[in-house]
């Protein structure tokens, strides 16, 4: 890999644009954007945060609710 790739994945650069972060000195290790590159908030993947199923009520991850009523719920009414 690239040194220029590797500073934009550990964060010492932007990962959109490649700007300079934090005066040039080495990243927190995470990929981040600068100010002008900043994904609006609606769109910025939240990790931490979960979201309840509606059938449940178990947390999951935004990202997996629709697998998890899948695999889960789907199942269950097959039975």
């Amino acid at each position: 890999m690239g040194e220029y790739a590797e500073m934009m994945l550990d964060g010492t650069c932007c990962q959109c644009c490649g700007e300079f972060l934090h005066d040039g000195e080495d990243g927190d290790g995470c990929p981040q954007y600068c100010a002008s590159c900043q994904p609006p908030e609606e769109k910025r993947l939240k990790r931490s945060e979960k979201v309840a199923c509606p059938i449940c009520k178990k947390l999951v991850k935004p990202v997996g609710l629709q697998q998890h009523i899948n695999d889960v719920h789907e199942k269950e009414k097959t039975k």
